[in-house]
């Protein structure tokens, strides 16, 4: 039953990356964000099909990849749905370049994985985690200032809300490791909601 759940987990984050694509070139980035999202939930999600082995072991290093190098992009997906300035983009830019390496060089080398269960899911998981995962954290509390910011300065809520939702699953996921992904996905929907809300109108058609 979780299994079917993170399927349609899955499919929920494809579709919310199409929404971020379909805001514009501002949207790509979320769009990408939402697809290595939603690779995370349909590993988890086809774990109990595959079965243990090397194939589901190494779609699993695949999400260790993607949320070391893809977590940081939420500081841009951000700045992007609120249309920062070009010395902001930057910035944001930059600090998840610097946010990646940091999240590859702390949980990526020594990475040993040994199978896991819960409830009826099968997953790899790091069998001598590296300790606190500073870079995701990192990442996450600066999309809450950046969120809350907005919430203040605009009257947009949605980026921390997203924030808060995945702070809050990414505990409870200790004792349930699913409602980290949901986390995920909440958090994704606040940067597509965000994204839509300043979304650029198209022009008009010029009339004959």
């Amino acid at each position: 039953m979780i299994s079917a759940a993170l399927a349609l987990l899955a499919v929920l984050q494809v579709l919310l990356a199409e929404a971020a694509r379909r805001t514009g070139p501002a949207g790509r980035p979320t769009a990408l964000l939402g697809c290595a999202l939603a690779y995370d939930s349909a590993v988890v999600a086809a774990g109990v099909l595959l079965g243990e082995g090397r194939p589901l072991a190494v779609l699993s290093t695949g999400r260790f990849v993607v949320h070391a190098l893809g977590t940081p992009l939420v500081v841009p997906c951000a700045a992007l749905a609120l249309r920062a300035g070009r010395a902001a983009l930057a910035a944001a830019w930059a600090a998840a370049a610097a946010l990646a390496v940091l999240g590859a060089a702390t949980s990526l080398p020594g990475l040993h994985l040994r199978p896991r269960t819960w409830a009826d899911t099968l997953r790899y998981a790091d069998a001598e985690p590296g300790g606190f995962p500073v870079a995701a954290v990192l990442a996450i509390v600066v999309l809450l200032v950046i969120g809350v910011a907005a919430w203040i300065r605009r009257g947009t809520p949605w980026i921390a809300l997203g924030a808060l939702a995945v702070f809050a699953a990414s505990a409870a996921a200790f004792a349930a490791p699913p409602l980290g992904n949901l986390g995920e996905a909440l958090m994704l929907a606040g940067l597509v909601a965000a994204l839509r809300g300043h979304r650029v109108p198209e022009p008009a058609p010029t009339p004959l």
